[in-house]
């Protein structure tokens, strides 16, 4: 199959709503990397995000049956990316323990599921650094960029990137594994020149804590 058929395949079972999430993510991570497509490409054509679609194709990387759990349980776009970072273990007890507050509830329940979800996975073996930096509010974020600016730690790019994810975070949007990585990387830099310390003289220490105890292992 080219490239233009399958972006058609692709798009066409994205917005099949009576194909389950299971069907879903198997067909569609299948024919994005047998045709080497490129996510920004493909999230343009389905007209979703990049970090929905990405999020989607990271959990095609479980086994068949944790695909088929996710299938079943059908949880949230929110909870993809939370999902897609997760261990196996650790994602299967999150969509069993959803499962089951879905049952009692006796109806879907899709308000703050990315936030169940997180703290399910916690239970297990406690969060990663991905889990937690892309747990950060933006305001932490926003201020990350501050200090980072302060202490001329930050490249133009890193300036813009901040901006970009502290607007999309204080909106509720899920970041992609690829930008919470780039998060780590920026972070790093910024602790690294001082700019976010445990003995900062900026009267943010609360703040800077924050970000600290996400950055640490």
């Amino acid at each position: 199959m080219n490239k233009t058929d399958a972006l058609e395949s692709i798009k066409e079972i994205w917005n099949n709503e009576s194909a389950s999430l299971g069907e879903k993510i198997l067909k569609i991570s299948t024919e994005f990397y047998a045709s080497g497509l490129d996510v920004e490409s493909t999230a343009a054509y389905v007209h979703t995000t990049e970090s929905e679609l990405a999020a989607l194709l990271s959990l095609g990387e479980f086994d068949d049956e944790l695909i088929g759990l996710i299938s079943k349980v059908n949880p949230p776009k929110t909870t993809w990316t939370i999902l897609s970072c997760a261990s196996e273990e650790e994602a299967r007890h999150a969509l069993v323990e959803y499962s089951k507050y879905q049952q009692e509830k006796g109806e879907p329940v899709a308000d703050d599921a990315d936030k169940y979800f997180y703290q399910s996975m916690i239970g297990i073996s406690g969060p990663t650094i991905e889990q937690k930096v892309s747990g950060l509010s933006a305001s932490a974020i926003k201020h990350a960029l501050k200090k980072g600016e302060d202490f001329n730690a930050l490249n133009d790019k890193e300036v813009k990137f901040l901006k970009s994810i502290s607007a999309q975070k204080k909106i509720g949007k899920v970041l992609s594994e690829k930008q919470i990585n780039w998060l780590i990387a920026i972070f790093n830099k910024i602790i690294t020149k001082g700019a976010i310390a445990r003995n900062s003289i900026d009267g943010d220490q609360e703040i800077c804590d924050k970000i600290l105890d996400a950055m640490e292992k």
